[in-house]
């Protein structure tokens, strides 16, 4: 499922994307996050993420900020909990991200999951 049109809200544009989680421990990415792209005249290029889930039944989900070099390409690992771990008493969690500080022409939020998860979703927010 693709982000959501951003929704103005109090200055601030949002966007949010659900999806269902992976049914064994691997990682699956959000739609491409393209309403952000590097622009030598933009410096804030700052986002907000919550990230919530319906349930955990393994021990945590990681939340993690993927690049790519060509759009739907391979992903690599730019910055590792973004998101503190999401687990079965703590459902919901934010943070706060410097693109500028992780450069790549496109962006993806990444979930690790470490046991079948495939009964729960998550919704990932995002303001910039």
């Amino acid at each position: 499922m693709a982000f959501s049109t951003p929704i103005s809200k109090s200055g601030m544009s949002v966007t949010t994307e659900t999806k269902t989680l992976p049914g064994s421990a691997t990682t699956e990415y959000s739609s491409e996050i393209d309403f952000l792209k590097l622009d030598p005249e933009n410096n804030n290029r700052y986002i907000s993420l919550l990230v919530t889930a319906s349930g955990v039944a393994g021990t945590n989900v990681d939340i993690g900020l993927y690049g790519a070099h060509t759009s739907g390409g391979t992903k690599f690992l730019l910055l590792d909990a973004p998101v503190a771990d999401l687990a079965a008493g703590a459902l919901a969690k934010g943070g706060r991200i410097d693109l500028n500080a992780y450069p790549a022409p496109y962006y993806y939020i990444g979930w690790t999951t470490d046991a079948d998860e495939s009964g729960n979703t998550t919704t990932v927010s995002i303001a910039f």
